[in-house]
């Protein structure tokens, strides 16, 4: 379990530094030195991070866009559950994973995507097809809020992530792919996740704005790559 608690203490930190970042680091290597903990138990300590996260930058929370993005979200997960059915991954994971690319490079050139009603609701829903189909589902939202204020960032992504991840959880449960198991092993996992977040408090002395939005670039190029190997 060492390695576990190490992937999963940089993963949490990460998420807790930029608002996202757990599954996109962790759900791979777990997934090759201890499966059992994806995708159930990692869904669960999504949760729990992101609620941590939630409460510590709740009065950063803009109700508002949180809505929109939450509705983005269900309809990305009702979409990606209805084209899981009828599509290969194949057919539309190259495509994901162009667009995250594409919108990480016109980041680095200059653009900056401006958040309202409809970028908003485009990138959550997008995170929440993403999230649904290749466990990495936060670089869309990162870059949208990618030139937001930091704690702005971290409250509005915890919000959405956590509505997404009790979402996530509740259909994996009435679909018999999470059971009591899972809350043991998600138990044992909680002392990483509050050491990396933890971590990240001292890490605050050293980061600003610009290296956050560095950090949502860089994490969003690697998502939008790994889509292609999902």
């Amino acid at each position: 379990m060492v390695w576990v608690y190490l992937v999963l203490m940089v993963g949490a930190c990460l998420q807790s530094v930029i608002g996202f970042g757990l599954g996109l680091l962790c759900a791979p290597v777990l997934f090759l030195i201890y499966p059992q903990l994806v995708p159930a138990p990692m869904i669960l300590n999504a949760l729990f991070l992101t609620l941590l996260l939630s409460v510590r930058n709740i009065r950063a929370i803009d109700v508002k866009q949180t809505s929109v993005s939450v509705i983005g979200g269900t309809l990305g997960v009702g979409i990606a559950g209805l084209v899981m059915l009828y599509i290969e991954p194949y057919h539309y994971k190259f495509l994901l994973g162009s667009t995250i690319i594409l919108g990480v490079i016109a980041s680095f050139v200059g653009h900056k995507p401006v958040i309202n009603l409809f970028t908003n609701l485009m990138a959550s829903t997008l995170s929440g097809f993403m999230g649904t189909t290749t466990s990495a589902g936060g670089a869309p939202m990162g870059l949208l809020y990618q030139s937001a204020e930091h704690h702005k960032i971290k409250a509005n992504l915890s919000v959405f992530f956590l509505y997404i991840n009790i979402f996530g959880l509740i259909v994996l449960w009435y679909a018999g792919s999470a059971g009591y198991s899972d809350v043991v092993l998600f138990i044992q996992c909680i002392p990483a996740i509050l050491l990396g977040w933890l971590m990240s408090e001292f890490m605050q002395n050293y980061i600003n704005n610009d290296i956050v939005r560095k950090l949502t670039l860089l994490a969003s190029l690697i998502s939008g790559i790994a889509s292609f190997f999902s």
